[in-house]
């Protein structure tokens, strides 16, 4: 991949093309390469997770411009590492984006717009009963949640952001917190479009990327021209209080020519950043690992330049799999780490 990625952390600049990165600090288990494991969605794979039973839930968004002839609404898959076999959980999704399992084991789901439910979806897993958590602020609907997830209090964090669509907009690209009690506050309004969104296991630290604050606007309601322009952008840490409140934002991650999207996090605080500039026919696209002082300690690109959109770890025995998908075509992928994934119990 082409660019730079600036660290802010130890004021260091690191070259993507031509620059050594820091010595790697044990992320791969030997000899892991990336492995092509379902090809079963279609056009934009997106928000893989693992459940308390170890399948993996991801979904396949599938914009109205982009997709004219047999269009969902968007499916979410699930996938069961033990077979290897995928299969269709539910369809249509209502454009769902990211996801998330909470604490209780339950599937929290960001819904899109572009004909989706623009909303945060609570689903029982076990029985199927599904609850709006969030849908509109101060009266106003949301734009389109993208990615959710949540903390050890329970409490949820999602970014809204329009990316797709024609849907009126009536509140600013923001992030929000939901509280135990049903409360929404939002915590984020100055960024540029929040996209993925995790919890540092200490649960000192929001970690958000916010896409495409740099480098050509991109217009998701235009020609192709237009759309497919430079994604550049930022991941940006906060500190996150004992009440989930933020303050002293710092980039931690910065890339001049890939926008960063879905994030995931091992057990020992370590950031594993999907990026990509969503272009399918000049693709760029790469996986960023920075550990918890915001160094760049690890490069786990796809291969081809797939455009890696979200990332997350299996559960158990398969704790220390990396999931990924990827887009443009809808792929799911995976490798062998020596870390084990984070997730709130």
């Amino acid at each position: 991949m082409d660019g730079k990625i600036a660290v802010a952390a130890g004021l260091a600049c690191v070259f993507l093309s031509g620059c050594a990165l820091m010595q790697p600090q044990g992320i791969l288990a030997e000899g892991a390469k990336w492995e092509e494991i379902s090809r079963a969605g279609r056009v934009f794979g997106e928000g893989v997770v693992a459940a308390k039973d170890g399948r993996l839930y991801m979904t396949d968004i599938m914009p109205t411009a982009a997709v004219k002839e047999n269009n969902t609404g968007g499916t979410i898959w699930r996938y069961d590492p033990a077979s290897g076999r995928a299969e269709k959980y539910m369809e249509p999704s209502g454009m769902a984006n990211g996801l998330h399992v909470d604490r209780n084991g339950d599937l929290l789901i960001a819904q899109g717009s572009d004909t989706g439910g623009r909303a945060i979806l609570r689903r029982n897993l076990t029985t199927g009963a599904t609850q709006v958590v969030a849908n509109a602020y101060q009266g106003r609907r949301l734009n389109s949640p993208n990615d959710v997830t949540s903390d050890a209090q329970g409490r949820i964090y999602f970014t809204d952001a329009r990316y797709i669509g024609m849907d009126p907009m009536e509140l600013p690209n923001a992030v929000y917190r939901v509280d135990r009690d049903g409360r929404i506050t939002r915590i984020i309004a100055d960024l540029f479009r929040p996209n993925g969104v995790e919890v540092s296991p200490d649960g000192r630290r929001l970690y958000v990327a916010n896409n495409g604050s740099r480098g050509l606007p991109i217009n998701p309601n235009g020609p192709p021209k237009d759309r497919f322009g430079v994604i550049a952008g930022d991941v940006i840490a906060y500190d996150l209080d004992a009440n989930g409140a933020v303050s002293n934002g710092k980039a931690i991650l910065r890339s001049e020519t890939v926008g960063p999207d879905g994030m995931a996090l091992d057990t020992d605080g370590n950031l594993y950043v999907a990026m990509h500039n969503g272009n399918p026919k000049e693709p760029k696209s790469d996986i960023v690992v920075l550990n918890p002082a915001g160094q760049v300690i690890e490069r786990l690109p796809l291969p081809n330049n797939a455009l890696s959109t979200n990332l997350g770890f299996g559960r158990g025995a398969d704790s220390g799999t990396l999931y990924a998908t990827s887009a443009l075509p809808w792929r799911l992928w995976r490798i062998k780490t020596v870390r084990r994934g984070h997730y709130f119990e």
